[in-house]
């Protein structure tokens, strides 16, 4: 089965490494490695297992996840369509540091290290671009950890809904859709919650009319107060 068509140029989601592209550097990407389709819960990427290829999404929503020493499994980063997965592996040579799993049918092209690492000699922009997918990453990371330390779960989550209505969202007549294909337990995992707290807490936003929900897609319809939960908590609980 060959790959869907990505879309045009300049059309990627923003925030992504395709978009930070120019046209010809998307084009030359876009023509590397060999299509791939996986299905929803294939495991892209194995946490620990030796290989260096880098996957190009092209149509796709996946999730990385890392395994904790209680054996519990904490969801890192979401990535989509426009995103490259395995650049750490094709990079340093080392194992593979996060499992990333589909989360729905995914059209990708599959890179080995060598022409990778090729194109980034030809397109000094990328390496560019790719420095700085990596630090957003990180950055994310690094705000997940905080705000396990320091509040509570109706906060983180309103936090991760907030920030993924920036980099994924797409704006719609009634405010803006997150299409991601999360299921709640995975919300929950991306905050460190159980399932039941995350459907919790999302009910009790969609009861005050701050998102409306669907299957495996959230509309967030009061981006001010959703905020204001997000960053001045104290005084919206």
């Amino acid at each position: 089965m060959s790959a869907i068509p990505p879309p045009r140029a300049g059309k990627w989601p923003a925030g992504t490494f395709l978009d930070m592209l120019s046209p010809e550097g998307q084009a030359a990407l876009l023509d590397l490695g060999v299509p791939k389709v996986y299905r929803r819960g294939d495991v892209m990427l194995r946490e620990s297992e030796h290989s260096d290829h880098v996957v190009l999404l092209v149509r796709a929503v996946v999730k990385a996840t890392v395994t904790l020493e209680n054996g519990r499994v904490a969801l890192l980063s979401i990535k989509v369509g426009g995103d490259v997965v395995g650049e750490m592996a094709a990079l340093s040579g080392e194992p593979r540091s996060a499992t990333v799993t589909v989360c729905g049918d995914a059209h990708v092209r599959v890179i080995s290290s060598g022409t990778f690492r090729e194109y980034l000699g030809r397109f000094p922009e990328a390496g560019l671009a790719l420095t700085r997918m990596i630090m957003q990453t990180l950055r994310w990371a690094d705000k997940r950890r905080i705000d396990f330390n320091g509040y509570p779960a109706f906060v983180r989550l309103a936090r991760v809904l907030d920030e993924l209505a920036d980099g994924y969202g797409r704006a719609v007549p009634e405010g803006v859709t997150l299409d991601l294909g999360l299921t709640q337990r995975e919300l929950g995992a991306l905050v460190g919650a159980e399932e039941d707290t995350a459907r919790k807490e999302l009910r009790s936003l969609r009861d005050r009319g701050v998102i409306r929900m669907g299957y495996r897609t959230i509309t967030i319809v009061d981006r001010e107060v959703l905020s204001s939960i997000a960053y001045d908590w104290s005084e919206t609980r």
